[in-house]
């Protein structure tokens, strides 16, 4: 449902802007002319029931200010079903959204994930409506690919409940579009850099959803590094029955992931046994289970993933044995850098806390101020700290009785689980360096 699909982006789109937005703004001149320099092109004022399947067939854009979910539940489906028609990238959906908007449209944005209901939605938030027609040139690009990567809540055990991977900025489509490729031509060692919490294990779960053979098995190198070889042997390899004392036999990582891919996680632990055991497995294809005569052939492929900068990772190991682990390489940037993204956590965390709440009135959202500081934030902890941040704040804004969240509550929040200064902020990779240059898609 999610899978890139290939587009000959560019050809035959047509130039038209369709603004859909409160009277007040659709007949504000300043801003009219403030859309029309930024689309380069006309912006055609109409209602959300006005916007046909023929007013898209030469629309770049729909434009959505302010709206409410009603507006969004008429227009979404509308540019969904002209982008399959088309199959050029265009027309896409920019929601302008107030930051006092975004619990409603957090709990819009997660009624329609699942369905892939967002098909080529841009967002911005502010206030100011100008602000708004200023952010929409970069807008206006065709948007190609996935908005969202469905996951399992966990991806080990059959489960019917899922989580939604938010990917609507440039950067995470561009990556997405990336490791498609490599699936698609027979890469299987890449090496994930990214943040605590921008998402690797996401980009490692698309990764194997394109493969589309396997299992998805994650094994975390930190939490499960010993020194005892065996003991990693029969983690990665598996074990024979009788191999020691009491055992019965056991199926490792490699063998369980099949065809699919085996996640190593926190793969800067690599070191000591773990890496003489890859060593023996990535070198030759193949592996020896503990206390078995005969090998067995590597078919999955392996994705590392780490936290820490490339300078930081190669000052750590022996160069020699660090590369064996991957034949790509892949930069996750931070989250305050893909603000498209951040916005959707956001949201959607906001909406999450409001469905649960049964003696609270939510908060609708955020003051301006407030969301200055969740915008202007580096976001070091990523999605995590920031959806500690926003619950954390939340409740407070809920106990007090407050229609917004406020800047002190937000400050407050930070404080805990973001703060400005922390000695982990030297050793992780952050933002857009990851300490290769240009050498890392993303």
């Amino acid at each position: 449902m999610f899978g890139n699909r290939r587009k000959n982006a560019g050809a035959g789109a047509g130039d038209a802007v369709l603004l859909v937005a409160p009277p007040a703004q659709a007949g504000d001149e300043a801003l009219n002319q403030a859309l029309v320099a930024a689309a380069g092109s006309d912006v055609v004022a109409l209602q959300a029931s006005q916007v046909t399947d023929k007013a898209l067939r030469d629309a770049r854009a729909v434009v959505a200010l302010f709206p409410e979910p009603e507006a969004l539940d008429q227009l979404a489906p509308r540019v969904k079903a002209a982008r399959a028609s088309r199959d050029d990238g265009w027309p896409v959906l920019v929601v302008g959204l107030a930051p006092g908007q975004l619990t409603a449209f957090g709990a819009w944005l997660t009624r329609n994930a699942p369905a892939d209901g967002i098909d080529g939605l841009r967002l911005v938030v502010d206030a100011d409506p100008l602000a708004v027609a200023a952010a929409l040139e970069d807008r206006l690009a065709p948007v190609i690919g996935p908005n969202v990567v469905a996951m399992p809540v966990s991806t080990e055990v059959e489960t019917a409940d899922y989580k939604y991977f938010y990917c609507l900025s440039p950067q995470l489509r561009g990556l997405l579009a990336h490791l498609a490729e490599l699936a698609a031509n027979g890469i299987e060692r890449v090496y994930l850099l990214g943040g605590p919490g921008s998402g690797k294990t996401s980009l490692a779960y698309y990764f194997y959803l394109a493969r589309a053979q396997g299992n998805f098995v994650t094994v975390n190198l930190t939490s499960e590094s010993t020194d005892d070889k065996a003991a990693m042997k029969s983690l990665l390899c598996g074990h024979v029955a009788g191999a020691f004392p009491g055992a019965g036999s056991r199926t490792g990582a490699f063998a369980h992931s099949r065809e699919g891919v085996c996640f190593l996680d926190e793969s800067h632990g690599v070191s000591g046994s773990v890496m003489e055991v890859l060593m023996e497995a990535l070198d030759s294809g193949q592996y020896l289970p503990y206390g078995a005569s005969a090998k067995q052939p590597l078919r999955c492929a392996v994705v590392f993933a780490s936290n820490r900068t490339w300078d930081t990772l190669i000052s750590q190991v022996n160069l020699d044995e660090h590369a064996r682990l991957g034949a790509v390489i892949l930069h996750l940037a931070d989250l305050s850098v893909r603000q498209e993204d951040l916005i959707a956590v956001l949201a959607a965390t906001l909406a999450g806390m409001g469905s649960k709440a049964t003696s609270w009135q939510p908060p609708a959202g955020l003051t301006d101020e407030a969301w200055a500081l969740i915008r202007d934030c580096p976001w070091r902890g990523n999605t995590r700290a920031l959806m500690r941040v926003a619950e954390t704040a939340f409740v407070s804004a809920a106990t007090e009785r407050l229609p917004l969240i406020e800047a002190d509550q937000v400050a407050r929040a930070m404080n805990l689980w973001e703060p400005a200064e922390h000695a982990s902020h030297a050793i992780y990779t952050r933002a857009g360096d990851s300490g290769l240059g240009d050498a890392a898609p993303g």
